[in-house]
C-alpha cells in the first residue's frame, strides 16, 4: 500500500498543478535520501491495528508518515515546508489507495526547525489508512 501511496505522491510537480516538484524525491527507505543538502519526501509505515470502529473481521488502519526535509540555509525553508505539506494534503484528498480502501486521511501536520541539530527544516505529515484485508 506504502508503494502506491509514494506513487501518488511522485505526482507532485509544479507542472501538474502543484507548488512543489517534491514528487521527484519521495523515497521509502531514509537511506534512499541520505543527503541534507537537497530536498526530500521520505514515506514510512508506523503502524499497522485493528480498526477500533470495527474490531471484528479484517478492517485495519495503517499509521504513516510522509517527512519532508528542507535544507535550512534555504531562504524560504520554512515557507517551502508549508507548500510541500499543503502540496501532500492535496495530493492524497479523496484518494483511494487500494479498492477495499477508505481515502487517505491527513492527521497531523508538524513543522520542525533543524530537529536534533540537523542543517534541516522537516514537516511530519501523519497519515491513516482504513482498509480491509
Amino acid at each position: 500500500m506504502l508503494v502506491n501511496v509514494a506513487h501518488r505522491l511522485s505526482d507532485i510537480r509544479v507542472d501538474r498543478g502543484y507548488r512543489t516538484d517534491i514528487g521527484d524525491a519521495v523515497t521509502l527507505e531514509p537511506a534512499q535520501h541520505p543527503d541534507d543538502s537537497v530536498e526530500g519526501l521520505t514515506l514510512v509505515a508506523l503502524a499497522i491495528q485493528r480498526d477500533a470502529s470495527q474490531p471484528h473481521g479484517r478492517h485495519r488502519v495503517l499509521s504513516a508518515l510522509a517527512e519532508v526535509t528542507v535544507p535550512a540555509s534555504l531562504i524560504d525553508a520554512h515557507a517551502r515546508c508549508h507548500a510541500i505539506a499543503a502540496d501532500v494534503e492535496a495530493a492524497l484528498a479523496d484518494w483511494i489507495p487500494l479498492p477495499k480502501a477508505l481515502p487517505v486521511q491527513v492527521e497531523d501536520i508538524v513543522f520542525l526547525d533543524r530537529p536534533e541539530g540537523l542543517p534541516v527544516v522537516a514537516v511530519q505529515v501523519a497519515l491513516s489508512i482504513r482498509y480491509r484485508k
